[in-house]
């Protein structure tokens, strides 16, 4: 596992190399060059981070179905409940949660939570981690994607509009350990970020 997650560290950081490459390559400017040596720190130093997080991540027993379970409330943005899985992923010792919510018109949220504990969590949280601290921002005639923090924790945010729809989606990890992807349909990205102020984070360990 370790060999994998050393493997893969590398290829992200060949993809980021390349890409700065071909911007070197279109502006020649000495800003592109600081700005590439600044990055090469900064994903150093991060991917240090988060091979220190997953050596202890590995040790730690993952979340019980019930624990899992006392995360996610019984409504979300005024949204009731419609679906509830734990523990699909027991076989590979991994913990995780999907809950789905919809109101009777077009509004519906889907929550999808994987504990980083464990051999295999852990190393899928620190794939996500590795994501999040490359900072990147895309904005189109429809919406953006972008890097940003939500109450201290890194994230990948987006939001899409079409005509009067909205979709919406983000993706995060919890207290370095816990991957939560948010994604939504009638609910802009403001208001999405809102729902996590509803999860029992304190059932969190």
């Amino acid at each position: 596992m370790k060999k994998l997650m050393l493997a893969t560290a590398v290829l992200m950081l060949v993809a980021c190399s390349k890409e700065e490459k071909v911007k070197e390559e279109k502006s020649g400017g000495l800003s592109d060059l600081v700005s590439t040596a600044k990055n090469y720190g900064k994903v150093s130093s991060s991917m240090e981070d988060v091979t220190k997080n997953m050596e202890n991540l590995k040790n730690i027993q993952p979340l019980t179905n019930d624990e899992l379970k006392s995360v996610l409330p019984e409504t979300l943005l005024g949204l009731k409940r419609k679906e509830l899985s734990v523990g699909d992923n027991a076989m590979m010792n991994l913990a995780t949660a999907e809950a789905k919510y919809a109101d009777e018109e077009i509004k519906r949220i889907k929550v999808d939570i994987i504990d980083g504990a464990g051999e295999t969590g852990s190393a899928m949280v620190s794939i996500m981690m590795m994501g999040l601290n490359v900072n990147k921002e895309k904005t189109t005639e429809f919406g953006f994607e972008k890097s940003t923090e939500i109450n201290g924790a890194k994230s990948i945010v987006s939001e899409t509009k079409n005509g009067e729809g909205v979709t919406s989606e983000i993706q995060t990890v919890l207290k370095n350990r816990y991957l939560v992807t948010l994604n939504a349909d009638g609910f802009s990205y403001e208001e999405l970020k809102m729902a996590l102020g509803e999860f029992n984070i304190s059932a969190l360990k």
